[in-house]
Formats: structure tokens, C-alpha cells, sequence
């Protein structure tokens, strides 16, 4: 089996995985926690690794998580003490689902009522945050082994050798951990929502996303303000012209033709600095803590960059498995050794363990780390043994996009108040406009109607004559109506017709002479209708 993985080797196939182990400048030796003989001694990995947090650490790192530091989502919190511990505690499972032997359990609340800080008794691992060292900024967290400047006693020598691994074995070379120290600094910035930013890490890696993200969002900012320097322009080009109170409202009346221009201009000019700030700063230019975390319990297992000393990285040949427990086999150059140097090995940059930038993270464990893990603390029981992919358990946060909808909305609200307000400018001009309007033709009806008037006064003079001459035509009609009537239904008795037809004659007599006595004019009787006393055609009364 192994002569066929070294023929597969031979051809460029890869079979196994790699990682670096501590100390990087010892090819033989390494540093790993025990596994005690006695089974009542919960020391080292006995029962699990005991953890403190420091009770100002929250204190310390939650105001450089840049999720929360907006001041338009003061509102909303999104990080908090609870959020970071869980992150770590996450960070620590990601190890432990894939080892039987490898456990954390907490001991923060002993270590808080001892008082003591990093000197805890019951403390293996001690985690803090605090500014770094001078020299040290650009390192975002680091870990200690077997600290010597806290106080901690280690007996009569520091570094302890004879490791007890979990499959009985115990390596007389190997250096035991007895405690160690992990440090988050605090002068630099980090994010929580992996799931969110995942995917502009995964850009990051690719192109520089943090210059591209620039280019577009302020480059979009800096259109905005283009568009808004031309509109000022057309604002004094209309009151240079028309003058101040007109241009104005030819201005407003134009920001309102066009208002959806207008509102996504007011958008634009808000809201790149905030989505900038809030959204994408973090993702691009912060560390993950959750990945930063994972990363660090790498380290306190006696891990180290697989890119930094890739002379020492070691690569399984095969997979790990029960038959592999023998630690003598896990030393390259040993006879039969399934383990070897590979400096060009290219799972390198696939590793947890690649050295941490804010383009890189990883919460999770690849293959190769699973075989590191494997073959750095050895299980002789095939159902212990766990290969293939990592069991990963993550919490899908997404908060991300509550947090995009808190940057975008107060710029949505700004501009649309900013547009009912125009428009509300311009509706009040365009309704004075139009009363003006209504005033002045109303005062231009009322000139009209009064000369009208006036005229109308001056030619009643002259139509009253004309109308006395309508009132006898009137009374004519009505007589002769009335003749005409009297003739059909009743018909005279002998000796009263030529009484009746006198009487209407003289009554028409009469009219005559009342007409002949008003004075009317010629003129007036000539252009009279017919029938019209005066007129040319002059009525005729039937004899009776």
C-alpha cells in the first residue's frame, strides 16, 4: 500500500494533506497538550481544555467591531458580549466535532470569583484583548505558550517533555503545554457576520475588492455631485434671466417634471459614504473574528502557518488512519514514515492555518487540516477516527443585510422628504400662479363688463321709445286674438254684429292713436317686424 502512495507521489498525485507543527525551526520535536495516565486527572486533554475569558474583554474589543459603530443603527445592536462568546465557543467546536480527544469547557466564572486574572488556578487558556505591544501592530492576535511574565509557576522547569498522546504513546522529545495565552488586539477593526462577508472575501481573493468597491461607490458619489453642479448652473441661469422670484419657481417647477432624476440624485448623494462605511468597510478592510478565533485555537493546539515556513511542511502520504497511530511513523525520514517535507505542496493555502490577512479567513477546517489534526494528537480506535470533510457547524448570521436596509433607509427617507417637499414648493407656486391668473381675468371681465354696462345705460334712452312700440304690437296681437276667437265661438245676433265689429274698430282706433301719440321715430316703425304697429306691413283685423 504505502509503495503504491509513493509511486502515485512520483507522478504528481496528491494523497494526503499537509500543516506545520511547532516549534517550525524542530523537525523531530514538537510542543502538544497530554493526555494524563490517570483517568481522574483532568489536566491537558484528560477533560478537555479549561478556558477564562477576561471579564473586561468584551469591554476592550466590542467598540472595534465596525457592524455596530454607525450612528445612523444606534438603534439596533447588533454585536454583543453574548454574540462575541458564542463566536469563540464556535471557533473552539470547530475543532473538537473533529477530534474525540480534543475538548474545551469554560471555567470564566471560578477564575472571576479568584480574581486573579491570568493566574487563574483552573485556567489552561486565558483569553484577553488589549493594545498590542510596541512593534506589534501588525499582528491582529497572537498566542503564548507556557508564558513566563504572568507569575504562572511550571515546577522546576518551564518546558516539560514526555507527551502522553490519546493513543497510549508517550514522545520523550516532545514539549508538553501546560498553559497558554490568546490576545485579540484592540487598535484594529473586526466583523462577525462571516456568512455576510464571505462572499467579499472570496471577491478579495480574487481581484482587489476593496478597489474596486471604491471605484464604484464613489465614483457613483462623485456623478451625483456632476449632476448637482449642473443644476445649480441651470438654477442661475434661470434667475440671471428671469430674475430671482421667477427663476425660482421655473427651477422648482423643473426639479418636479423630472422628480424621479431628482430623487435618485439625492439618493446617490447620500447614501455611498454611509453604504460605504457601514457595509463594505468592515467585510473589506477588517479581521473576522470568528475566522481570526478558529485560527488562533490552531495555534494553542501547536499549530503554525503553513505558508510562512513552508520548508518544514509536512504532507501525509495517506490518509490517516488506525493502522497510522505510531507516532514514530509521523516523523519524516523515519523508516516506513507516512509523513513528509513538501515546500511546494499546494494545499498550503487551503489551511485554517494560513497566516491571516483581511483578505483570507477561513472558520472552518479543510481536509489537510483534519489530517494535521489527526496526526498531531494520534486515535488508535477506527470508530474514533473521523477523515474526509471537517464537521463544520455555523450559525448563518446574514445580519448584513439588516444592517444594508439601516444604511439605505435613512437616505431613502431623506430624499423622499426632500421631494414631497419640492413638490409641495411647487404645487404652492403653481396654485398662486393660477390665482393670480384668475384674478386678473376676472378684473379684465369685470372692466368689460362695466363698459359693457355703461353703453348698454346710454342706448336705453333711445330703446324705450322703441320698446313702447313692442307693448301696442303686443296688445294688437292680443286683440286680434281675441276677435278672432270671439268670431268663431260665438257668432252675433241679428242687430249686435255691427255694435261688435264698432267696438273692435274703435278699439283699434285707440291703439293707433296711443302709438301715434308716443312719438316714436320713423325709423323705429320702419325696421319694425311684421305685424309691428308703425311697420310696413301693417296687421290686418278680419271684419266681423
Amino acid at each position: 500500500m504505502r509503495a503504491q502512495a509513493v509511486a502515485l507521489l512520483a507522478l504528481g498525485v496528491q494523497l494526503g494533506a499537509g500543516w506545520v507543527t511547532l516549534p517550525q525551526d524542530e523537525t523531530d520535536r514538537k510542543i502538544s497538550w497530554v493526555v494524563p495516565e490517570d483517568p481522574l486527572d483532568d489536566s491537558g486533554l484528560g477533560g478537555g481544555i479549561a478556558f477564562a475569558i477576561d471579564p473586561a474583554f468584551c469591554e476592550r474589543l466590542l467598540p472595534v467591531f465596525k457592524e455596530d459603530s454607525g450612528p445612523q443603527i444606534k438603534a439596533f445592536q447588533f454585536i454583543t458580549c453574548e454574540e462575541i462568546n458564542d463566536a469563540i465557543a464556535r471557533a473552539m467546536t470547530t475543532w473538537s466535532l473533529n477530534h474525540p480527544y480534543v475538548k474545551f469547557y469554560n471555567v470564566t466564572d471560578e477564575c472571576i470569583d479568584e480574581n486573579d486574572g491570568a493566574r487563574c488556578s483552573v485556567a489552561e487558556l486565558y483569553i484577553d484583548a488589549k493594545p498590542p505591544a510596541p512593534g506589534n501592530e501588525a499582528v491582529a492576535a497572537f498566542v503564548l505558550h507556557n508564558p513566563t511574565n504572568i507569575g504562572r509557576e511550571y515546577g522546576s522547569t518551564v518546558w516539560r517533555t514526555g507527551v502522553r498522546q490519546p493513543s497510549g504513546d508517550t514522545i520523550s522529545n516532545d514539549w508538553i503545554i501546560e498553559f497558554a495565552t490568546l490576545t485579540f488586539h484592540n487598535h484594529i477593526c473586526w466583523y462577525l457576520d462571516a456568512s455576510f462577508c464571505d462572499k467579499f472575501r472570496i471577491l478579495n481573493e480574487n481581484v482587489d475588492a476593496t478597489l474596486l468597491m471604491q471605484f464604484i461607490i464613489w465614483g457613483v458619489w462623485a456623478l451625483s455631485f456632476l449632476i448637482l453642479f449642473l443644476r445649480a448652473a441651470q438654477v442661475f441661469f434661470f434667475i440671471f434671466r428671469f430674475g430671482v422670484k421667477v427663476g425660482f419657481r421655473k427651477t422648482i417647477k423643473e426639479q418636479t417634471r423630472t422628480m424621479l432624476l431628482t430623487y435618485v440624485l439625492l439618493f446617490c448623494m447620500i447614501s455611498p459614504p454611509i453604504i460605504w462605511f457601514q457595509i463594505f468597510t468592515p467585510c473589506l478592510t477588517c479581521y473576522d473574528f470568528e475566522g481570526t478565533a478558529a485560527h488562533e485555537i490552531g495555534h494553542v493546539l501547536g499549530f503554525t502557518h503553513t505558508d510562512t515556513f513552508p520548508e518544514v511542511h509536512r504532507v501525509a502520504i495517506e490518509d490517516y488512519k488506525a493502522e497510522n497511530c505510531d507516532p514514530s511513523l509521523h516523523v519524516p525520514g523515519n523508516n516506513g514514515a507516512v509523513v513528509r517535507f513538501d515546500p511546494n505542496d499546494p494545499t498550503i493555502n487551503d489551511s485554517i492555518m494560513f497566516h491571516l490577512t483581511t483578505k483570507k479567513s477561513k472558520t472552518c477546517l479543510s481536509p489537510n487540516d483534519l489530517q494535521g489534526l489527526l496526526y498531531q494528537y494520534p486515535v488508535c480506535d477506527e470508530e474514533l477516527i473521523h477523515t474526509g470533510e471537517s464537521i463544520c457547524v455555523k450559525t448563518q448570521r446574514n445580519m448584513g443585510w439588516v444592517r444594508f436596509l439601516t444604511a439605505t433607509v435613512p437616505p431613502f427617507l431623506i430624499s423622499s422628504v426632500i421631494v414631497f417637499a419640492l413638490v409641495k414648493v411647487a404645487l404652492y407656486y403653481e396654485n398662486k400662479e393660477q390665482t393670480k391668473n384668475r384674478w386678473k381675468l376676472g378684473g379684465i371681465s369685470a372692466v368689460q363688463e362695466g363698459r359693457r354696462r355703461r353703453y348698454k345705460i346710454k342706448a336705453n334712452k333711445e330703446e324705450k321709445e322703441f320698446a313702447k312700440g313692442i307693448v301696442g304690437r303686443a296688445v294688437s296681437k292680443g286683440v286680434s286674438k281675441m276677435s278672432q276667437s270671439f268670431s268663431t265661438k260665438k257668432k252675433p245676433k241679428a242687430g249686435e254684429g255691427g255694435s261688435a265689429s264698432n267696438s273692435v274698430t274703435e278699439a283699434m282706433a285707440r291703439a293707433r292713436q296711443s302709438s301715434a301719440r308716443s312719438g316714436a321715430p320713423n325709423s323705429a316703425r320702419d325696421s319694425a317686424p311684421q305685424g309691428q304697429p308703425g311697420g310696413n306691413n301693417r296687421l290686418s283685423i278680419p271684419e266681423a
